[in-house]
């Protein structure tokens, strides 16, 4: 398996939310990340105000972005597309879905 830098696993996780929720085993397949270290990113994702919990009609626990996520999605983005461009980012599966 290639290396992910931290900022690529960030925008991956930030890019599988929305505003209307999507359970933890959604956002591992998305991110391709196992659940613990999900969970992880996510708590520390929550304490930031990137990203809220709660829980949907039927107890189910939900994550969704925030407004103050979805900017930092944007601006993680921009750094990413940046870094690759000066060649300190050599990532290529977001090249597809970053432009």
């Amino acid at each position: 398996m290639k290396y992910r830098p931290d900022i690529v696993i960030i925008y991956d996780i930030l890019s599988a939310l929305d505003r209307e929720g999507k359970p933890i085993s959604y956002i591992v397949t998305k991110s391709n990340m196992p659940n613990p270290r999900v969970r992880e990113r996510i708590k520390i994702m929550i304490e930031n105000g990137l990203v809220e919990e709660f829980e949907d009609k039927n107890g189910r626990k939900l994550y969704r972005i925030t407004d103050k996520g979805v900017k930092a999605r944007s601006r993680i983005k921009e750094m990413i597309l940046f870094l690759r461009e000066i060649g300190l980012l050599r990532y290529d599966k977001i090249d597809e879905e970053l432009r």
